[in-house]
């Protein structure tokens, strides 16, 4: 499958589920670990940056999936490559931003 092909098709059935998460990182962010120094534009940083990398790797674990293509979706709707892309950026990111500092 060319790369192009691949790249619409992780888009395509990634979106929903990376959005849905993205929002759900955005309330832990703001309800359970914002700091009170963090800006706005800090925290859409923070999302963005996330979201772009889970894409990146949830696209490696598209191109490289290593099972049966038939198990790359759970029940026929959650993409199991995006699940892991963001299992993986956002505690990363979350991190790198100071967000798992004491909020003394």
């Amino acid at each position: 499958m060319p790369i192009f092909e691949v790249v619409i098709l992780a888009l395509a059935v990634n979106a929903p589920i990376q959005i849905i998460i993205t929002i759900g990182q955005w309330l832990l962010m703001a309800r359970f670990l914002a700091p009170r120094e963090r800006t706005l534009s800090n925290a859409l940083s923070c999302l963005a940056l996330t979201y772009s990398t889970a894409f990146l790797l949830s696209l490696l674990f598209w191109l490289f999936w290593p099972f049966n293509p038939e198990l790359i979706l759970y029940n026929n709707r959650i993409s199991i490559p995006a699940i892991l892309g963001e299992i993986i950026a956002i505690p990363f990111w979350l991190y790198r931003f100071n967000y798992f500092k004491s909020k003394g």
